[in-house]
């Protein structure tokens, strides 16, 4: 998810129909410009290199998402558009990449993992970025994950059921949280936001109790607290490795 306002100006967008490394390219309607769907880049015309703000968004399961966030409303088409059939899930479980090549073989995962890709600055200055995959299977098998990168203390979560992660900054109000999964208290369907499948963990530091998918404290001593969320991109393998060859992936025997 992208601001449309760049350098004071408001830009519109459409689906160009061409790729770039195997991922949409959209155009804006101002200048004709080219745009990464993946990365917010420019990468032909006139706005070649400028880059839109991202901000923190989730892709999960509807019936998930209406669980943690209940009163949302709905984008629809005209004529509407419930339940229709997503046309490219026979692709998700297929043996299938991308229409063109990919661009550099890296075999350290397959290439239809879903990955949590993260891209943070680097602490040199020198204006690099360093970039770090979690693949789906290694954060199935935690659900929550303290990870430092670049200087950065992480909590990435992870629910099977809604197929969805996120990653949050464990600094808060000047500490650094521990986090683990934690068990649903009794009752916990009563309340919106906390029937959702993956509900909960909890922090080491204060016995708190935050919601996975979103980051925020419903129980304890920082209840109404709220991590800050950084923005992440739900990927194929096949297509992060492309756009950053050398990007980090997490793995727990790495981590031994």
């Amino acid at each position: 998810m992208y601001d449309r306002v760049l350098d004071g100006r408001e830009l519109t967008f459409g689906v160009s129909g061409k790729l770039w490394k195997n991922v949409l390219i959209m155009y804006d309607r101002q200048t004709g410009s080219l745009w990464s769907h993946l990365t917010g880049e420019a990468v032909v015309g006139s706005l070649t290199g400028k880059r839109l703000k991202t901000y923190p968004a989730a892709m999960l399961t509807w019936g998930e998402w209406l669980k943690l966030r209940p009163a949302t409303l709905v984008l629809e088409k005209p004529g509407g558009g419930r339940g229709m059939r997503d046309p490219y899930e026979d692709y998700y479980y297929s043996a299938r990449t991308g229409i063109l090549p990919e661009k550099h073989r890296d075999n350290r995962l397959h290439p239809k993992t879903w990955v949590i890709g993260l891209v943070v600055g680097n602490p040199s200055g020198r204006g690099e970025a360093s970039a770090k995959a979690y693949p789906f299977p290694e954060l199935d098998r935690t659900g929550v994950l303290n990870d430092r990168f670049e200087d950065r203390d992480l909590a990435v979560t992870y629910c099977k059921e809604a197929r969805s992660g996120a990653v949050f900054d464990r600094r808060l109000d000047g500490k650094v949280l521990t986090f683990a999964p934690d068990a649903a208290p009794p009752g916990a369907d009563s309340a919106p936001g906390e029937g959702a499948s993956c509900r909960f963990m909890r922090d080491k530091e204060t016995g708190s109790r935050w919601q996975r998918l979103t980051g925020q404290a419903v129980e304890g001593p920082m209840r109404g607290k709220r991590l800050v969320q950084l923005p992440t991109t739900q990927a194929f393998w096949f297509g992060w490795k492309d756009y950053y060859p050398k990007s980090e992936v997490f793995s727990r025997q790495s981590t031994k």
